[in-house]
């Protein structure tokens, strides 16, 4: 668990940053397809900003305590489980913004390589949609967000243990 903490905790730093970057990306697409204005789409975009800065702040905690010379514990579990639902549900959110563009990709893709594409990405529906598929295993990889739900219920808040199937 230790060696995973040390991952997350020190993945969620840079988390923010670059998810803030690729927010104002989505934001630039509600107003390219004149949905700015739209009280779902700007609700959609307030809870995408509150979630950049719950990872945001989750960061400078994890960083004060490594400053500090303590271990990453369990609460690493709801660093994957933020920053993982958080892509999910933003990328979902742009390429909803693309509308029938997401049906034919086109543009510059970022061949899902990385988390969040580099500064200045174009707005292309290849790129978002490269950006959604690799959301979707982002919620999988390093353990499922369901397996963080499990760690975090059981050790962080001392629920009892689900039932396992024996070996």
């Amino acid at each position: 668990m230790t060696l995973l903490g040390f991952e997350r905790s020190s993945q969620i730093i840079t988390a923010a940053a670059e998810f803030g970057r690729d927010l104002d990306r989505v934001r630039q697409l509600a107003k390219t397809a004149g949905r700015h204005t739209d009280p779902i789409v700007r609700d959609r975009l307030a809870w995408c900003y509150t979630r950049v800065q719950v990872l945001r702040f989750e960061g400078y905690r994890g960083l004060t305590a490594l400053l500090r010379g303590e271990l990453p514990g369990p609460e690493a579990a709801i660093h994957k489980l933020i920053w993982s639902e958080y892509f999910r549900r933003y990328t979902d959110l742009a390429v909803e913004l693309l509308g029938t563009d997401a049906l034919s990709p086109t543009g510059p893709g970022n061949g899902a390589a990385l988390l969040v594409p580099p500064a200045g990405t174009p707005n292309s529906s290849g790129c978002w949609l490269d950006e959604l598929l690799y959301a979707r295993a982002a919620t999988i990889y390093a353990g499922s967000s369901q397996i963080q739900r499990n760690v975090i219920a059981e050790q962080l808040l001392g629920l009892p243990k689900e039932p396992r199937r024996p070996g």
